[in-house]
């Protein structure tokens, strides 16, 4: 935890600028304000159905959020990766990727298309592909974006398994356990867990409950690699190459933007976890510190819901 401590205190100490911390909050509370007002994320963006133009909205929405933040911060500091065409290129590329992801919506449709598929095995089919596609839509991206960029970077944008001190994640994950319990009991905790609830797929394809959840879990918990992967790895790690610390607001903005469909203190906290995050890949240049916590906040929230479901029945 010192070490931890230590590159928060250090970065604080060489980025904090008054005007600059204070425009991104004012921004951000902004955002965040019309967003929940107006149900924008989730009735206007949503709202645009599977199609095409949904993608194209997602890429405007992300890019606003990011660019938003990067080029102010560059006039306040004088930064000088606005006049860099790589800082351009590879920002939009990544834009672009992401914006994509939130409007995706093919495999849906090919699901919808399979003869004699019944509800109980769409929902479960949807719920893994939801996490799995992920695998073949970033990785090869990503992969060519290294390639083309990031040539002499060992690893893959911070994944790997060197300077990664897994204990300081696994000590807060012992200590939040007993309190993530006690908030299992609220009705709003079991609405949303287990994300996938094997109950209501009716034994899809004759597997039983814990078949479908462990299959549903690996490809659950496995996908926050991706998220990691991109935010604090392609946006951190892959992008201070061109802007230095300044690598770390415009992330963590975008990530905020990222937690607009979820509840309003969710996107709120993950100002502060992004923040968090992103410094500790800066300084340690690995992601898997970022992985474990949410990889491990996950699976502990599945478990609780899975315990009241099977140990705690309503009557």
């Amino acid at each position: 935890m010192k070490k931890i401590t230590g590159y928060i205190r250090d970065f604080i100490k060489q980025d904090f600028n008054v005007r600059l911390y204070v425009y991104v909050a004012l921004f951000l509370a902004v955002c965040i304000a019309l967003n929940y007002h107006f149900k924008f994320e989730r009735k206007i963006l949503n709202g645009l159905g599977h199609t095409a133009a949904c993608m194209i909205a997602y890429i405007g929405f992300y890019a606003f959020a990011y660019f938003m933040v990067a080029i102010p911060q560059a006039l306040v500091t004088k930064a000088d990766y606005l006049r860099k065409r790589n800082f351009w290129i590879k920002s939009i590329l990544l834009l672009v990727l992401l914006g994509v992801d939130g409007g995706f919506y093919y495999h849906k449709e090919l699901l919808r298309g399979i003869k004699g598929i019944d509800s109980g095995e769409f929902y479960f089919l949807t719920t893994i592909i939801n996490n799995a596609y992920r695998y073949v839509l970033y990785l090869p991206i990503l992969i060519a974006l290294k390639f083309v960029f990031d040539r002499g970077e060992s690893g893959l944008y911070g994944l790997s398994l060197k300077r990664f001190d897994y204990k300081p994640y696994l000590y807060f994950l012992i200590a939040i356990a007993p309190v993530l319990f006690m908030l299992s009991f609220q009705a709003d905790f079991q609405r949303s867990y287990p994300q996938m609830k094997p109950w209501i797929s009716d034994a899809a394809f004759g597997w039983p409950e814990w078949k479908q959840s462990a299959v549903f879990e690996f490809f659950y918990l496995s996908d926050f690699v991706f998220v990691e992967l991109f935010f604090r790895g392609a946006l951190v790690i892959g992008m201070t190459l061109l802007m230095g610390r300044h690598a770390i607001l415009p992330m963590v903005a975008t990530y905020c933007f990222l937690h607009f469909g979820k509840p309003m203190a969710e996107a709120i906290g993950s100002i502060f976890g992004g923040y968090l995050l992103g410094v500790i890949a800066l300084y340690s240049r690995n992601i898997l510190g970022g992985y474990a916590i949410h990889m491990g906040l996950a699976a502990l929230m599945e478990v609780m819901g899975l315990v009241q479901h099977y140990c705690f029945p309503k009557k």
